[in-house]
């Protein structure tokens, strides 16, 4: 039915101010989803969705974890996979290099990084054992001499 003069704008929305569904069911071989913009569609749609994630649960196999995932972590693939760079230099720093005394005389970054390798094979990048040694400076567990970008880290 057509109502005169309101034809053009009835019709008329933007695509971005029309709603959008998603539906997505996690299995452990991944994510299906269907999105559609009509609430309806997805409701009547929902049961060939499940039926085939179950087809393709089946073809996979139900056990068979993609990508080394064990049962705890299926379907967290595109979660966080684990911590940064700087949480690593956090946690060697203040686990391993402050209680053993390492910072009662001044050291560079570089030196940091070293002492990080060698105490934990990690090989970690010198801006993010700079941001770790900043963090701690800000906690005030350290202090710092020197100028900026020749600074040397030492323990209050």
């Amino acid at each position: 039915m057509e109502i005169k003069g309101l034809y053009g704008t009835a019709l008329c929305i933007p695509a971005w101010r029309m709603p959008r569904y998603r539906l997505t069911i996690r299995r452990a071989f991944g994510d299906l989803s269907l999105e559609t913009d009509r609430l309806e569609e997805l409701v009547e749609s929902a049961d060939k969705l499940v039926s085939a994630a179950k087809m393709i649960e089946s073809r996979v196999g139900a056990t068979e974890q993609l990508h080394g995932q064990t049962e705890d972590t299926a379907g967290t693939a595109r979660k966080r996979r684990g911590r940064s760079e700087a949480a690593l230099a956090l946690d060697a720093i203040e686990r391993l290099l402050i209680p053993s005394g390492f910072f009662s005389t001044p050291k560079t970054t570089a030196e940091v990084r070293l002492k990080i390798a060698e105490a934990t094979g990690l090989k970690l990048q010198s801006r993010k054992v700079s941001q770790a040694l900043g963090y701690l400076y800000n906690q005030k567990k350290l202090t710092r001499v020197g100028q900026r970008g020749n600074y040397r880290w030492l323990k209050k």
